[in-house]
């Protein structure tokens, strides 16, 4: 049994762990991860443990194997949560390594969920919502990171849900 590799799966093999590189580094730089919330997240693990299984019973050769493999890493590689707040931006989605500077940002909106016990946040650029994230942190964390990071007079509303006892 010989075991060849043709050089598209060993490109596409280098491509998968550069992005995984790629998106650990932007994991880590986060202080603070939002919350990733989606039916993707839940669904993904079974289509790929139904399409893994059909890979190995289908294919014969270590090169449709490999491929295999490599193609779900790349798949699984958008459920890696890479959204949240680093120390000077916003990172929006883990593939967008520039995210949103917090000069340039307008006005930020947080939302105390008490039901969820999650803080909502929006900001607003050039007068344009950005995209609502949620974090797990607690309010003053959050409040007080943004204070001493956003440009001077940048407005940090807080709104908070009405106790309706």
């Amino acid at each position: 049994m010989v075991f060849t590799l043709t050089v598209f799966t060993l490109l596409f093999v280098a491509f998968t762990i550069v992005l995984y590189l790629f998106l650990f580094l932007v994991k880590k730089e986060l202080i603070f991860t939002a919350k990733h919330q989606s039916l993707f997240s839940i669904f993904l693990p079974i289509l790929l443990g139904i399409f893994a299984g059909s890979l190995f019973i289908t294919t014969g050769t270590l090169d449709e194997i490999v491929r295999g493999v490599a193609v779900s890493l790349a798949i699984i590689s958008y459920a890696v949560n890479g959204r949240g707040i680093a120390s000077d931006r916003f990172v929006i989605h883990p593939l967008d390594n520039r995210g949103i500077k917090f000069d340039e940002v307008d006005r930020v909106v947080l939302f105390r969920d008490e039901k969820k016990n999650e803080v909502k946040m929006n900001f607003f650029k050039f007068g344009l919502r950005g995209p609502l994230m949620k974090f797990s942190t607690p309010m003053d964390e959050l409040v007080k990171f943004l204070s001493k990071h956003l440009k001077e007079g940048t407005p940090i509303d807080v709104v908070m849900e009405p106790n309706n006892k």
